[in-house]
């Protein structure tokens, strides 16, 4: 496993951030796999992946802990599995390519908005895309250059946010790799409140951009309905937190909620 983080990431500070990057990487190998066969269609045609769920504490490739927990990997299928993504692939030639695929049984119209970011938050650039798309169908709606995108690949990436009838779906992408990126120390906070419907809503916001952010709500039973997600600055994410146990408090909560994300595991 270390060596596998040294190849796209830094090196983890302590063990707890050794588990959290250890899943980031596992969902994301997991998801560039299923993005890359998804868009050879028809030359293929479905995919599964190894494995659902484990029986006991172990290190393993399930993407459910022992307990039912959900890890970074499921979070992560629940999107790459919609209907609808949207994909970037890096060729050696030098270009990037965005792919749509459509599983579903209708033709859909798709609005695909493209942001070149620095890793403070600043937009460089941003590109609006759209097209339409035969059902059961993988079609790539541009190419582009990527010295023309990104000229310093490890200054900037790409967040891509595709509006289609199934909603919003987001992903992200970086020119380099992780560990030759210049991450920014985000200050990610959390606000918890209680809605009249009695379900836990936390707003999420940070002050610098901020990938593959998770929460934790230590020592309490459940399961947020995202946990696995870019944001950022000025932006709100609203998680809906579904506890197992009826008793709990709002400060409670609140209070037992920590989280990691991608620059927070290593100094």
């Amino acid at each position: 496993i270390t060596e596998m983080f040294t190849r796209y990431f830094r090196m983890p500070d302590g063990f707890a951030n050794f588990v959290y990057l250890s899943q980031v990487q596992q969902g994301l190998a997991i998801k560039t796999a299923v993005e890359y066969w998804r868009h050879l269609m028809p030359v293929c045609m479905g995919t599964l992946y190894w494995q659902l769920n484990d029986l006991w504490p172990v290190c393993s490739w399930s993407s459910l802990e022992y307990g039912g927990k959900w890890k970074l990997l499921h979070y992560m299928a629940k999107k790459f599995y919609t209907p609808v993504v949207v994909s970037a692939f890096q060729k050696e030639e030098g270009l990037l390519q965005i792919w749509v695929t459509n599983d579903k049984q209708d033709r859909i119209n798709v609005k695909v908005d493209l942001r070149i970011i620095t890793f403070v938050g600043e937009e460089i650039k941003a590109i609006a895309l759209a097209e339409e798309i035969d059902r059961g169908s993988s079609v790539c709606i541009k190419n582009f250059l990527i010295e023309e995108l990104a000229p310093d690949s490890s200054a900037v990436f790409m967040l891509i946010d595709m509006h289609s009838d199934e909603g919003v779906y987001r992903t992200e992408h970086v020119f380099s790799t992780w560990k030759s990126c210049e991450l920014v120390k985000a200050n990610v906070q959390w606000e918890v409140d209680l809605t009249e419907t009695k379900v836990f809503c936390v707003t999420v916001y940070t002050n610098y951009p901020a990938f593959y952010v998770t929460l934790n709500a230590t020592g309490i039973q459940g399961e947020f309905d995202d946990n696995c997600f870019t944001i950022l600055p000025g932006e709100c994410r609203k998680l809906i937190f579904k506890p197992k146990a009826s008793l709990l408090s709002k400060k409670d909560l609140q209070e037992a909620i920590t989280v990691q994300h991608l620059r927070a595991t290593y100094e």
